[in-house]
């Protein structure tokens, strides 16, 4: 699945952990499990809010069951730290702490990474100096960690957003009052398209542009949805005039890659250990086509279909496994039929759907295993198994 985040009112961390929790059927669940991650003396709330007509999610976070302001954390933190704010080294040691795997701990950390690069920039100072303010309060911690968290469980291969609206005017942080956007946003957006708007208010907040960042690898004002199965509808907790949400499309893309290669100089045994070398990492299909090349040389050629998010990783494997020194590389499109593995009395089936067409099929290695066990002929294993399955 891939996901494409919609910015036109800018992204901010709970904004983009909401929207991602509105995309599952049983969000109570979810955000069960967000509770269980082990964040500390927080609890996270979810709440379904209009925004101009529009319903959305909100996730509120409750640290010490309240909402964390940025005056009560840097008095706690000058009371216990003597500075204000937590250091990168504090915000790492909750997220060791976390009830995640190391996926996510790993994913959190490297957006703050991006933070505290920016805001080291920002402020002229080394990243061990940087002490978080906002950023490093237990909400914003929440938020990211919810994000990555869920991105995970929806296990979303490909994120993409549209440019983002970062609103106008100025905002008041614990530096005092900054312009929008402000220095370490605006250091996390380089390269990334942004605009002002004529919203007079801060739209996209550092972890909102960390988040999108570190996930998405393009920003594409319209992009081509193909396969929408739902629309994840987040919102911000600023009353505007217009619908201050973030939308994200959950679709499958149905663009796939396509490698190949001609080679001469390879033997049958070769070419087919290289096939299933590419069939055991996860290629969506390999197969080889004699051909015939330049001068009369017989020769094979290997094509790979694979994800596009692993091109680069298929292209590899084929220059590891066989003796080319070029590949041709496409795009295409394809239809699918859903797929999905049923039991039908005791025997497992293999039903596709789609395209008003539906059909269903015993796999074969059950039907070799049953011919094997039996000593009988695959034709007479089939026969028994679709007589006991009654497909």
């Amino acid at each position: 699945m891939n996901i494409y985040f919609e910015c036109n009112m800018g992204a901010a961390g709970d904004m983009i952990a909401s929207a991602l929790v509105d995309l599952f059927e049983d969000r109570e669940s979810i955000v069960a499990e967000l509770n269980s991650l082990n964040l500390p003396k927080t609890e996270i709330v979810l709440n379904e809010k209009m925004q101009n007509g529009i319903s959305a999610v909100h996730l509120d976070v409750l640290a010490n069951d309240m909402q964390e302001t940025p005056d009560n954390v840097d008095e706690h933190a000058h009371h216990h730290h003597h500075h204000h704010g937590r250091g990168l080294s504090d915000i790492f040691g909750i997220i060791d702490s976390l009830n995640a795997d190391e996926k996510v701990k790993t994913d959190v950390k490297n957006i703050y990474k991006i933070v505290a690069d920016a805001e080291a920039k920002a402020h002229s100072a080394a990243v061990g100096e940087i002490h978080f303010h906002e950023l490093g309060m237990l909400d914003a911690i929440a938020d990211i960690t919810a994000s990555a968290f869920l991105l995970k469980k929806l296990g979303v291969e490909k994120v993409t957003a549209s440019p983002i609206n970062v609103g106008n005017g100025s905002v008041r942080c614990a530096h005092g009052l900054l312009p929008v956007p402000a220095p370490a946003t605006a250091n996390i957006l380089l390269d990334v398209p942004y605009y002002k708007s004529d919203v007079d208010t801060e739209l996209c907040t550092p972890t909102g542009a960390a988040i999108l960042k570190y996930y998405a690898n393009k920003f594409l004002p319209e992009p081509l949805l193909t396969s929408v199965k739902k629309v994840g509808v987040g919102a911000g907790t600023k009353e505007l005039d217009r619908a201050n949400i973030i939308r994200a499309f959950l679709y499958e893309d149905s663009s796939i890659t396509e490698l190949s290669c001609n080679v001469d100089d390879i033997t049958g045994e070769e070419i087919a250990f290289a096939v299933e070398k590419m069939m055991s990492e996860g290629a969506l299909d390999c197969f080889v086509t004699p051909v015939v090349m330049k001068k009369g040389r017989p020769a094979f050629m290997l094509t790979v279909l694979c994800k596009n998010s692993e091109a680069d990783k298929f292209a590899s494997l084929i220059f590891k496994h066989t003796t080319t020194i070029g590949l041709r590389k496409y795009t295409p499109s394809r239809y699918t039929l859903k797929r999905e593995f049923v039991e039908e009395n005791g025997v497992a089936v293999k039903r596709s759907e789609g395209f008003c067409t539906s059909r269903e099929k015993i796999e074969f290695e059950d039907i070799k295993a049953l011919a094997v066990e039996k000593d009988i002929s695959v034709f007479e294993a089939r026969k028994e198994l679709e007589d006991k399955s009654q497909i």
